[in-house]
């Protein structure tokens, strides 16, 4: 398996602060003590196992939604203040589906049909609004290539956003704790707190790891 190594740098960090913050720096140093005689699967592996022996499930989820990626927060900022003013939820929400469009369409070369596909599954990062809950589901990394193939696997490895750990579909290989996917929740996370500047949950409803055919997060606010 092939990966960045700057970004397993930068992952290992927020990992590493992560830990720190709920007072387990020294389970960082355990659990990396032996990282370089493993693979970078099967040390994620035993990673989601040490977490599960030593942690809460608030703690897993803190520690993971902490590894996210996150968005830059120039296209958020009208947003944040929209909500600071008027705490509508309802128009907040419309504004970040406006703004997720107008990106998705330019950066993944979508058209119109593309797009409507987008809306009526709720693909994004907005989601679905459900009173003050939001479902939230995954577009494809590879929007087109996922489209073009019927390859179940392929399909998979196409639609996962995770450049650590995708290629375990690509190789039909064993699966990881769906705890992992909680990475993937934090990116989601980042930016509804950000917008409403207080902390939310988030929950895996549904996760390639679990055999499901979209990763789905729900919000709550």
């Amino acid at each position: 398996m092939t990966f960045d190594k700057n970004f397993e740098k930068q992952w290992l960090d927020k990992l590493q602060i992560g830990l720190k913050k709920i007072g387990k720096a020294d389970l960082f140093n355990e659990i990396t003590k032996d990282k370089d005689e493993h693979s970078l699967l099967k040390w994620t592996e035993n990673l989601m196992k040490m977490l599960k022996e030593n942690l809460t499930q608030d703690e897993i989820n803190e520690v993971m939604t902490g590894c996210a990626c996150i968005t830059p927060k120039d296209y958020l900022e009208n947003i944040r203040k929209e909500y600071a003013i008027t705490k509508d939820l309802k128009k907040v929400h419309t504004m970040l589906q406006e703004a997720f469009e107008k990106f998705i369409r330019q950066y993944k070369n979508l058209n119109d049909e593309q797009m409507e596909l987008l809306r009526k599954k709720g693909w994004g990062s907005a989601g679905k609004l459900e009173g003050n809950t939001i479902l939230s589901t995954k577009i494809p990394k590879e929007f087109h290539k996922y489209f073009q193939t019927t390859d179940i696997q392929k399909k998979k490895y196409y639609y996962c956003h995770c450049p650590r750990i995708r290629d375990l579909f690509l190789n039909n290989e064993k699966t990881l704790d769906v705890n992992y996917c909680y990475c993937s929740a934090g990116f989601t996370k980042d930016i509804w707190e950000y917008i409403l500047q207080k902390k939310v949950r988030v929950e895996i409803i549904e996760s390639l790891m679990k055999g499901d055919a979209v990763c789905k997060i729900k919000i709550y606010i």
